[in-house]
């Protein structure tokens, strides 16, 4: 492809690459110095070029980061913080420290989908858009019969994890579409226009602890730091699996190793990686019911050393 000004269209920005800026760099020295001038890899000339077109190239890329932070799918970091107050919200502190990208960036899409009202998807972003809820499962059976998980007929079955009881109920009567039960294990009061109460069910997840054991076998240079990086990974992948969603153990290889600097990969090699769920036996998947969610902590995460 030929040189072109950089430029933003229908299509969105549109850049030229560092080969398109190389070319009309050269093109455009011959024209000074004349066409049989020689430029290769071997010249300083050609070098030197080759310098400016990856320095405009660089600014090519920061152009395009800058148009995409606009999006919140690929906004990171101070710039998801300064999309966030546009729906209505700011990055949480948690107790274990403030919010994640991800989950920010959750959180924004439910803000969006709740605008609606009786659908599944406006239910669970209002519900996630409570405060201290953390996670939230919607599920529905609208069929004409208990479904496999247990839920009657024509019911709406909302799993929330944190949250306060009272907003959490009233959120799903003002959501669900009119004649449609719930049901679960919990339940509270909900007021509705004319301050009539009406029982509204829903269920707390029962949590299942994973304890990780990574085996480890150091190498030359090996630093403890690696065991640190693994440990809060590992935790963190599990405690945001959510609810309902089962653990594939074989993912936490690639979670482990993703945690690693790059200059510590051959320091190490991982042996082995056994689990158990709340002291009961290993497994190498572990199932997860619609009502039911997995946790970790980085203190059910140890190491072994091996040889």
């Amino acid at each position: 492809m030929a040189y072109f000004v950089p430029c933003i269209d229908e299509t969105g920005v549109r850049l030229p690459t560092y080969a398109d800026r190389l070319e009309d760099l050269l093109s455009a020295y011959r024209s000074i110095f004349g066409a049989e001038t020689v430029l290769d890899e071997s010249t300083p000339d050609y070098q030197l070029l080759s310098v400016f077109a990856r320095a405009l190239d660089d600014t090519s890329a920061l152009v395009l980061q800058d148009y995409n932070s606009r999006n919140p799918d690929y906004a990171a970091g101070r710039a998801l913080d300064l999309l966030a107050p546009l729906f209505g919200l700011r990055r949480r502190t948690l107790q274990s420290g403030t919010e994640t990208d991800a989950a920010l960036r959750l959180r924004i899409k439910a803000a969006l989908a709740s605008l609606s009202c009786a659908s599944r998807d406006s239910l669970e972003a209002a519900l996630r858009s409570l405060p201290y809820v953390s996670d939230v499962s919607v599920a529905a059976n609208e069929t004409d019969q208990t479904d496999a998980g247990g839920i009657p007929p024509h019911t709406l079955a909302c799993v929330v994890y944190g949250g306060r009881t009272g907003e959490i109920a009233q959120t799903i009567f003002d959501k669900k579409a009119p004649g449609i039960a719930t049901w679960g294990s919990a339940s509270a009061e909900a007021l509705d226009a004319q301050g009539r109460p009406h029982t509204v069910r829903f269920s707390r997840p029962e949590s299942w602890l994973i304890s990780v054991v990574i085996r480890l076998r150091p190498l030359e240079g090996y630093d403890a730091s690696v065991e640190d990086a693994m440990r809060s990974a590992a935790a963190a992948f599990i405690q945001g699996l959510g609810i309902g969603r089962p653990l594939v153990v074989s993912e936490l290889y690639g979670v482990c190793y993703g945690a690693v600097p790059a200059s510590r990969m051959r320091t190490f090699m991982i042996g082995g990686i056994l689990t158990s769920a709340s002291g009961g036996a290993h497994s190498d998947v572990y199932p997860c019911a619609w009502n039911e969610r997995l946790t970790a902590r980085p203190d059910t995460v140890s190491f072994e050393m091996i040889s």
